[in-house]
């Protein structure tokens, strides 16, 4: 049995637009920016399976408020579905994990795996009276309409939603109480021997109180100021007992201890961090979920000592663990995420769990997770995360890679693609130079600009995360200058967003001209049309060469360039710098190809970190905004712009 379903309409965030979440077998991450609806998705199912009773009940905020709603409706409703598959059904009837009410209600659709599907409707008038409905649905009338059986509570009762919420304290799961997980494993133990040995141990533990004399002093005073006051012929003797004179008193007061503590044996579990309770919180789950397997699989000759029907286990169980990382150490994450994927191993569990910690991401792969995001309506929508075809393994993998690696693209409000190391180093400082910090306005940086930059577009805009890359010109390298123009003109038409116009549009060899040359007044050249019309669809340039050579002509001397002491290269030089098979180095004016030894000396022989670390170390914002080149500044231009069109 698994969760492979949920439908929301008009619950909290999720407007009358249905959403479907789709689940993993074993773990599924749920991330987005803040208040996207993550913590919608687990209230949903928590309306529907929780443990505790109070977390099942409506609320009038469940009900979605639309934000151009001027006037109130008569009635607000919601729908919620989940959808529960039973593909062990079509070889085992009597599986754990089917009870058999569930065999009659499941829904058949042709060519599909049997399923449950449940439904939570509820209602609210104008004066704040809620009303709800817990159902099957288990086809269709004669109408059309969904035909629709409802779910007793015993049979609600078999599926079981651990909620673990961001802000938790885990008292009243482990105190023994009616919803306490410990004294449910407790009640549900058979004490048949130990009560006969604990009452005969009491018995002379009783004795030996009554005789020490402070007590026999304090007993025989209450009792006789009791008579005093109390004169009827019921409850008329008093006196001092020890208080849990019965098994069943005793493990009312069960519960969890530490050892060894600093300043005594041990510690109740109420002294833990808000940490240490989250794990303990999870570790109490888990050990119920396990003692409930492994009473339902017991035998008659290896009776664990457990009444199945006391505990009750559900056969099915859904842990929440909502954003972890609040009050736990990285370390720890990790350590969640291997103790949910061995419990969830098994067909009787499933986990969700709810972030926006990188350090979590860069352990879960893509396809486990579930995007959701808020639009300007204010309603959320959920994505997957679409990567490659396998078959196109390099793709596939380098995609791949790319998130697990930048796992802050998901929360950023703009991507910028780029192609390198430089970039990561000198990008953040050219923003913030420009007055726009990277950090403070959710710009991420990611260097995933190179190959299959089609499908990284294609993946961002199926997130509706904007985007915008920075490519390097390569005049004169091989396939460098209009073999760059190309190369971005074929992963745009990949993703259907090349104009049809654009198409027909002449393309040059990569050695065949300029594409830099400017036309007179108004007449663009071929080059200057295509590397306007890519900058209007986010592609950028750094020109003529990269990076690395746009940052030196800009800030020679933060780079140390004594600029009277440069000359024309040598061929040498030329092909250190472009490559054995370049392009005619006539495209370069004289006074850039003069920094050719400069550019050769800093970043062929030496490290690009370490150049423009040392260069920006030298230079104030005020210096670096004053130089900043042409195109980076259009680059800012364009992200601010973008910018003001993200909700935030």
């Amino acid at each position: 049995m698994k969760l492979s379903t949920l439908r929301l309409t008009n619950f909290q965030c999720f407007g009358p637009d249905t959403q479907e979440i789709t689940f993993e077998d074993s773990t599924t991450m749920v991330i987005g920016p803040n208040g996207s609806g993550k913590t919608a998705i687990l209230q949903a199912l928590s309306r529907m399976f929780d443990t505790n009773p109070n977390r099942r009940s409506v609320r009038v905020d469940d009900f979605h408020v639309g934000v151009h709603e001027e006037e109130s409706p008569k009635e607000r409703s919601f729908t919620i579905e989940a959808d529960f598959l039973l593909p062990e059904a079509a070889t085992d009837n009597d599986a754990n994990t089917i009870p058999p009410c569930f065999n009659h209600m499941r829904l058949n659709e042709e060519g599909e795996v049997l399923k449950i599907r449940f439904r939570l409707t509820a209602t609210m008038g104008p004066d704040g009276d809620i009303a709800d409905s817990f159902s099957y649905v288990v086809g269709k009338e004669d109408n059309g309409e969904d035909k629709l059986r409802g779910v007793p509570r015993a049979d609600r009762n078999h599926i079981a939603f651990y909620y673990l919420p961001a802000r938790r304290d885990p008292n009243d799961h482990i105190r023994s109480n009616t919803a306490s997980l410990l004294g449910r494993i407790v009640r549900a133990v058979k004490w048949q021997k130990e009560a006969e040995k604990y009452e005969d141990i009491v018995s002379e533990l009783q004795k030996l109180i009554k005789v020490n004399p402070a007590i026999k002093a304090t007993s025989e005073s209450i009792s006789e100021n009791w008579a005093t006051l109390h004169k009827g012929s019921h409850f008329k003797d008093a006196s001092v007992t020890f208080g849990a004179d019965s098994l069943e008193k005793l493990v009312q007061n069960f519960s969890v201890q530490f050892t060894p503590a600093h300043a005594s044996n041990d510690i109740d579990y109420s002294l833990l961090s808000d940490g240490q309770k989250s794990l303990l919180y999870l570790s109490l789950v888990i050990s119920y979920i396990e003692i409930g397997r492994k009473s339902m699989e017991q035998e008659d000759d290896k009776d664990m000592g457990i009444h199945l029907d006391k505990l009750n286990p559900p056969v099915f169980s859904i842990i929440a663990v909502e954003e972890p990382e609040n009050s736990l150490s990285p370390h720890y994450l990790g350590r969640i995420n291997k103790s949910l994927a061995k419990t969830c191993s098994g067909p009787d569990v499933q986990a969700i769990v709810t972030t926006h910690a990188p350090s979590m991401l860069r352990r879960i792969r893509p396809e486990l997770i579930r995007f959701t995001r808020l639009g300007e309506n204010r309603t959320t929508s959920v994505r997957t995360i679409k990567l490659p075809p396998e078959d196109d393994m390099d793709a596939h993998k380098f995609v791949r890679e790319g998130l697990l690696s930048n796992p802050e693209i998901y929360f950023a409000r703009i991507v910028v693609l780029g192609e390198g190391a430089s970039e990561d180093i000198v990008l953040p400082k050219l923003f913030e130079s420009a007055g726009l910090p990277m950090d403070e306005n959710g710009i991420v940086l990611a260097q995933l600009g190179g190959r299959h930059v089609n499908y990284l577009w294609r993946l961002l805009r199926d997130l509706k995360i904007p985007y915008v890359t920075l490519l390097d010109l390569d005049l004169s390298r091989h396939n460098g200058g209009w073999g760059r123009i190309k190369y971005a003109r074929d992963q745009l038409k990949k993703i259907g967003q090349l104009g049809e116009k654009m198409e027909k549009a002449t393309v040059e060899k990569w050695d065949a001209c300029n594409p830099l040359e400017e036309g007179e007044g108004d007449n663009e050249l071929p080059g200057e049309k295509w590397l306007n019309y890519l900058k209007r669809k986010g592609v950028f340039y750094s020109w003529p060469l990269d990076l690395d050579f746009s940052l030196l002509l800009a800030y020679p001397n933060a780079y140390s360039v004594v600029t009277e002491d440069l000359e024309e290269p040598d061929e040498s030089t030329f092909r250190s710098v472009l490559g054995k098979s370049h392009a005619s180095t006539d495209w370069y004016p004289e006074d850039q190809l003069s920094y050719f030894d400069e550019y050769h000396r800093l970043f062929k022989v030496g490290s690009k970190p370490a150049a423009h670390i040392e260069a920006f170390s030298k230079l104030k914002l005020k210096q670096v905004e004053s130089k900043l080149p042409e195109e980076y500044r259009e680059l800012i231009e364009y992200v601010a712009e973008k910018l003001k069109k993200v909700f935030e």
